[in-house]
């Protein structure tokens, strides 16, 4: 293992899930408070607009990436200064090549979308970001190769605060759709200097053919990217010409709700355990253990809010002041979506062990199976549930986890359902306590929340009993990393 030993990696990976998860857990509170303001003061249909729009912008994001961010965090070697030039040059003209064409074609855009001049104005913005993101890679790209993600989120910290902060004040004085357009542009500005500031770097140009080697790795890791927007992006695109905006709002809406808990929790922990995960790859014992207590503290974490979520958000929806007669419509993809979420927070972790390790032809073919199947089982779902269809059908292909366990296990020799299996005991006692708890005794928000508080403290209560190991893994972990 190159710049670091083993007890390295392993105390640096546990501070940089500390650190991302704790200090960006105001920043998730701020995120989704102005998730339940925008909900609050938006029209679905007006919610449909902005999911449209940052559909296409994950869409020229992924095409203007080549994966030289995750090829310079895998590679075994040493960094070189050439190889940092390389990835930024390219990152630079790419992306302001790709908003130039934007840009040229914009009123082509605007036709074949129906776009209002707000909403035009909006996506433009989307696609400059992508611009400005690339002065924030390389910083990035030497935070997360050493593992430093406690001074990462430092910058994040600030685009965040700026981001939402800016947003509920411009909502709420009516901007509507104009307030995410100021919002991202301001906030993608101010945290530049931030990025600089907590990885200093020389910022220089040039490109060295040695080092477009990494582009081996990185076409196929970005391939796998790139299938995995035209699975769920493009795929939202297709939406908004065969749905209406207010349907595409309900799903985005489900879909927010639904998946708010997995990119606080899993997104934070893959971030942290790819980087891990490469550090150990020539070590099968220790990644094993890793896997494992990675897989037990996700489940421990998002089974619980996710199957509480299915069942009190029927009773969230009636109680929210304007959210009723409004989002009701929503709910059946909130659920499935929530289901999809369960699932999907097991597979990411399985997923990142495949890429981190090397294997990323395994991925890219997963990859491939996993778009065939939604643009086959979506379009079938909704002639038969409508909009909901889309939720059912996600849902549906993510059943598809046993053939990422089987891939996982060539690699490692690991136990999955007993990873997994005491937190969701735990989770499924405690949501059927809820259910019939809330059935006799919801009647607003304030009687809600004392459920939801009690169901809580049954889970923690169930899983002291039933897990009295945890404490010991989490020693064991430490001690072996």
């Amino acid at each position: 293992m190159d710049e670091f030993d083993v007890t390295t990696v392993g105390k640096r990976s546990i501070q940089g899930i500390f650190a991302l998860i704790s200090r960006t857990f105001f920043l998730n509170i701020i995120s989704y408070s102005s998730s339940l303001v925008i909900f609050t003061v938006l029209a679905p249909a007006e919610f449909g607009i902005y999911t449209a729009a940052i559909a296409g912008q994950r869409i020229v994001s992924f095409f203007t990436d080549f994966g030289f961010g995750a090829a310079l965090i895998q590679k075994r070697e040493a960094l070189k200064e050439s190889d940092l030039k390389t990835t930024f040059t390219l990152q630079v003209v790419i992306t302001m090549l790709i908003f130039i064409l934007i840009f040229l074609f914009r009123d082509t855009i605007v036709s074949y979308f129906n776009l209002g001049e707000q909403a035009l104005r909006l996506f433009l913005v989307l696609v400059f970001c992508i611009f400005l993101s690339s002065f924030k890679i390389v910083p990035s790209i030497l935070l997360e190769r050493n593992i430093h993600f406690q001074k990462l989120v430092i910058p994040q910290i600030v685009e965040s605060l700026t981001f939402y902060l800016m947003l509920i004040v411009l909502v709420l004085k009516g901007y509507g759709i104009e307030g995410y357009t100021w919002s991202f542009l301001a906030s993608s500005l101010i945290g530049i200097p931030f990025y600089y500031m907590v990885s200093p770097w020389k910022v220089g140009f040039g490109i060295e053919k040695k080092s477009l080697t990494n582009l081996h790795y990185g076409i196929q890791f970005q391939a796998k990217n790139i299938l995995a927007t035209v699975k769920d992006d493009v795929l939202t695109v297709f939406l908004a010409k065969i749905l209406t905006f207010s349907e595409l709002g309900y799903i985005g809406f489900g879909q927010r709700n639904a998946f708010f808990a997995y990119r606080f929790i899993v997104d934070n922990v893959t971030k942290v355990t790819f980087s891990t995960y490469a550090r150990m790859q020539d070590d099968a014992r220790l990644l094993k253990i890793t896997l494992e207590k990675s897989l037990f503290l996700v489940s421990t974490a998002i089974f619980p809010l996710l199957f509480g979520l299915i069942v009190t958000a029927p009773y969230i929806i009636s109680f929210f002041p304007r959210w009723q007669n409004k989002w009701e419509p929503a709910l059946v993809s909130l659920i499935f979506f929530a289901f999809n979420a369960v699932v999907s927070s097991l597979s990411g972790i399985l997923v990142t062990v495949l890429d981190a390790t090397g294997r990323i032809r395994q991925t890219l073919m997963l990859m491939v199976m996993w778009t065939t199947l939604t643009w086959v089982l979506t379009p079938i779902s909704i002639y038969f549930f409508g909009y909901n269809g889309v939720a059912i059908a996600s849902f549906v292909i993510t059943l598809t986890i046993f053939i990422t366990i089987y891939l996982v296990k060539k690699v490692i020799d690991f136990s999955f359902f007993g990873s997994i299996y005491k937190p969701l005991i735990c989770s499924i006692l405690m949501s059927i306590f809820v259910y019939f708890a809330a059935g006799f005794y919801a009647k607003n928000l304030l009687s809600l929340s004392i459920i939801i508080i009690i169901g809580g403290i049954l889970y923690i209560g169930l899983m002291s009993f039933y897990a009295q190991d945890l404490k010991k893994d989490i020693k064991i972990l430490f001690k072996k990393t």
